[in-house]
């Protein structure tokens, strides 16, 4: 009798634990994320791929993510490949990179809530129609993806600071995931992008901000890093740092981009 009783015991508490396991818990909150890289150019080609690769998988294994790298535009064939992807990043891409139906299946990723980082040449693609100092590299061929991917455009003649300009970075607007273990002011080398007559989308929140690298009008303090929650319920950020490969083993910019995986993985 008393063995009865005792198994009945064990039964009943393991169906207890099975039940508190099963229901509650978001499934979605324990899932391992997939992060997509993209690194195709059809403009100027900075050659990061393999450092910004070393540095993705050194990010993912801190994070816990899976990590599948794109040269060539293959994962944006399919919208419903693309929606297997918690971010698209797109790292130093330039130009017309995308067909058109790739281009509509990373609206239908977007529309999804789909995420996305981008960094320093992604804002040389597709540059906004209302740039007036951009031509080329597919200026007006897709506005959308330069007001909800990287939410700026970079002038032309000049677009930027010599490489490795030194400069001062400070905090424009606080986001504590985004900047923390960074040490700011941040004093850092870098070839600085110029906004003034190209595009910025006022709806990203403006994170990071370079100092005054210069005399001209475009060499006034300017935007270096961005962030927005869209109203289709996905997130974007986009940095104008990453134009030398040795960027991608600089501490305090690997610890940037790990915060903006951070902040997008955050609910």
């Amino acid at each position: 009798m008393r063995l009865n009783s005792f198994i009945n015991s064990i039964c009943f508490c393991l169906f207890l634990l099975l039940f508190s396991c099963s229901g509650d818990e978001d499934p979605s909150s324990t899932s391992i994320k997939k992060v997509l890289v993209f690194t195709k150019t059809a403009g100027f080609d900075h050659n990061t791929r393999n450092q910004n690769t070393t540095m993705m998988n050194g990010i993912a294994s801190v994070l816990g993510f899976t990590l599948v790298v794109d040269n060539s535009g293959s994962e944006f064939n399919s919208a419903e490949k693309l929606s297997t992807f918690d971010v698209i990043y797109f790292n130093n891409t330039s130009g017309d990179m995308l067909s058109p139906e790739q281009r509509m299946n990373v609206e239908t990723y977007a529309a999804q809530g789909g995420n996305f980082i981008s960094n320093h040449a992604a804002s040389d693609a597709y540059g906004h129609s209302t740039a007036a100092t951009v031509n080329g590299n597919g200026k007006g061929v897709w506005d959308w993806y330069s007001e909800n991917v990287t939410g700026c455009s970079v002038r032309n003649n000049p677009n930027h600071t010599a490489a490795g300009f030194p400069a001062t970075v400070l905090v424009e607007n606080n986001n504590t995931l985004l900047t923390d273990e960074i040490d700011f002011p941040w004093n850092d080398s870098e070839e600085w992008y110029y906004w003034e007559g190209g595009y910025i989308n006022d709806d990203f929140a403006e994170l990071l901000r370079v100092s005054e690298t210069g005399e001209n009008s475009y060499d006034t303090p300017r935007m270096t890093a961005q962030y927005w929650t869209r109203p289709d319920g996905g997130k974007s950020f986009y940095s104008s740092m990453g134009h030398d490969s040795s960027k991608y083993t600089d501490p305090d910019f690997v610890q940037l981009m790990t915060n903006a995986f951070t902040y997008i993985f955050s609910k």
